[in-house]
Formats: structure tokens, C-alpha cells, sequence
């Protein structure tokens, strides 16, 4: 791989953020050498470029194409079986694996045991009744520094929103704002390239709170942005349930017809998709709205 692609690619993204030279360098090498680098006149070692990587908040893979990434390694690959564990709420088996994991010397490194950290507050929060615990858990990991402060990684945006999460989930809805509006702001400072799956799920996420605090005007304004988002960005992510989210949204909100074809859009989606436990949810609910929206007529 020609070496220059890694400078370009280190200068891009030290720009971008507006890191000086030596303040990306300082503590892993010279600023001469982040000027060779940057040049083409010199070849960082693998543990300079993941330190590098770490203080710009992106993972060394970022500098590669990607026929030259690196295959997963063994942290890598555990964190992946982790995070799997968690989307699929086997948070039980995810901690198994994180309590070992805490005591593996492979995981030391501050960005590692952040994430260790995450994990566990989040597999905590919902496998006991101890949610304050495991809130201040999830703060404790957000404190540990892994990246210079300039730059903002997916992982502090994903953290914040691990948060709103949680303070949505114990209806302290005032929070779960504050931290969906803050992961939001760090959204939109990502380059365009790595900002657009955060933030069409933090629009979501936006949307539901305002609709469990019936505030259903704002409810139907940040799920149309993140249906504009979607279309802008040529993705599906989330579409459907946008449309859902919008349609019941502008159902409590008396725009009933409205509400019916964006519900009628949504079940269109989940059919497409083949995502059948969410058509029946949704079909179930779009009946239920058309028999009260008959009887307001015959009214």
C-alpha cells in the first residue's frame, strides 16, 4: 500500500478537526514525524498509527483500504460477540463474557476497558433493578479518555446516546433530551462519511420521547427530518418506523388521514423487508386507527 494514502488520510482528518500537528503528536512521536508521515516520507509503525488512530477517534482500519484492513483480531472479534449479545438482549451471556474480559491484560488499554465498561453498565441496567448503579457506571466509562478532545468518535456519540436510552427508559424524559440533543450536536461534527447511521437513529430516538411526553408537534417534526435524511441519504434505516412513529404521532395529534397513510407507508416497508414481527404490530394498530377514525366520521 502506497504510503502516502495513510498521510493524506491522517492530514484529512487532523484538518478537519483542526489538531495541530504537535498536538497529535504529542506523547506518540515528533511533530517532524507527523509531518514525514503526512508527506509520504515515512511509514508510521502499526503501534504509532493505532495511537494515532485512538487520539482521532477512528479505528486504524480507517487508514487502509479496504481490501488491505486488517482481519479482526481477538478483541476485536470479542467485542463484536458482545455487541451482539446486547442487541439481541442476551444481556446475561454478555456479561459472562465482559466479566472475564475485565481481567484479560489484552483489554487494559484505556479504549478497551471503556468499552468493557459500556457494555456492562448496560447489561447491569437491564438485568437488575439497580438503574441508578448502572447510569453512574455508564458516566464513569464516558470519562475515560481515549481520543484528544477536539475529535469526536462514534463511540462517545453511541455512549450519549446509551444514556438518553436509559433516562427514557426510567420516563426521566428531560435527560433523555439532554443526551439525545447532545449526541445529535457531536453528530453533525463527524465528517459526512461516518455521521449518517447515528444520526437517523438519534432523530428516532428524539421522536419517541416527544411522543411519550405528548408532545406530538415536535414528535412528527424530528421524524419528518429523519425521513428527509433518509431520502437525502438514499437509506432505508429506520424508515419504516419513522412512518409509524409519524403516523401516530399525527394520529393523537387529530391529522387522522395524514396518520393513515404514513401507517399504510410503514406496513408497505416492513412487508418489503420481511420484518414480520413489526408488520403485525404495526397492521394491529393501522385496524385499530381506521375503526376510530369510521366512528369520528359516523359522528
Amino acid at each position: 500500500m502506497e504510503y502516502s494514502s495513510i498521510g493524506i488520510k491522517l492530514k484529512d482528518l487532523r484538518q478537519y478537526y483542526g489538531v495541530s500537528q504537535r498536538e497529535l503528536a504529542k506523547d506518540i512521536c515528533s511533530q517532524k514525524a507527523i509531518s514525514k508521515i503526512e508527506r509520504g516520507e515515512s511509514q508510521p509503525t502499526a503501534e504509532m498509527l493505532h495511537q494515532l488512530a485512538l487520539r482521532l477517534g477512528v479505528e486504524i482500519s480507517y487508514f487502509f483500504e479496504e481490501h488491505d484492513a486488517p482481519r479482526f483480531n481477538y478483541i476485536q472479534e470479542t467485542k463484536d460477540r458482545i455487541e451482539e449479545l446486547v442487541t439481541n438482549w442476551k444481556y446475561e451471556e454478555a456479561l459472562d463474557i465482559i466479566r472475564e474480559e475485565l481481567k484479560n491484560p489484552l483489554f487494559r488499554k484505556p479504549t478497551h476497558r471503556k468499552f468493557l465498561l459500556w457494555q456492562r453498565s448496560i447489561c447491569h441496567f437491564y438485568v437488575t433493578d439497580e438503574k441508578e448503579d448502572a447510569i453512574e457506571l455508564l458516566k464513569v466509562s464516558m470519562d475515560i479518555e481515549t481520543n484528544s478532545k477536539k475529535t469526536i468518535s462514534t463511540v462517545d456519540i453511541a455512549m450519549q446516546m446509551s444514556l438518553g436510552n436509559m433516562y427514557s427508559d426510567i420516563q426521566n424524559y428531560e435527560l433523555a433530551l439532554y443526551y439525545y440533543e447532545e449526541a445529535l450536536r457531536m453528530s453533525k461534527k463527524l465528517p459526512a462519511y461516518r455521521s449518517n447511521p447515528p444520526m437517523i437513529k438519534i432523530y428516532y430516538n428524539l421522536s419517541l420521547v416527544y411522543y411519550r411526553m405528548h408532545e406530538f408537534e415536535k414528535a412528527i417534526k424530528v421524524a419528518s427530518e429523519g425521513i428527509d435524511l433518509n431520502y437525502k441519504k438514499n437509506s432505508v434505516f429506520l424508515l419504516g418506523e419513522f412512518y409509524y412513529q409519524r403516523g401516530i404521532s399525527l394520529f393523537y395529534f387529530g391529522r387522522i388521514n395524514e396518520a393513515l397513510q404514513d401507517i399504510k407507508k410503514a406496513l408497505f416497508i416492513f412487508k418489503e423487508r420481511g420484518q414480520s414481527v413489526f408488520y403485525n404490530f404495526v397492521e394491529l394498530n393501522f385496524l385499530r386507527f381506521q375503526r376510530a377514525s369510521n366512528a369520528l366520521i359516523k359522528e
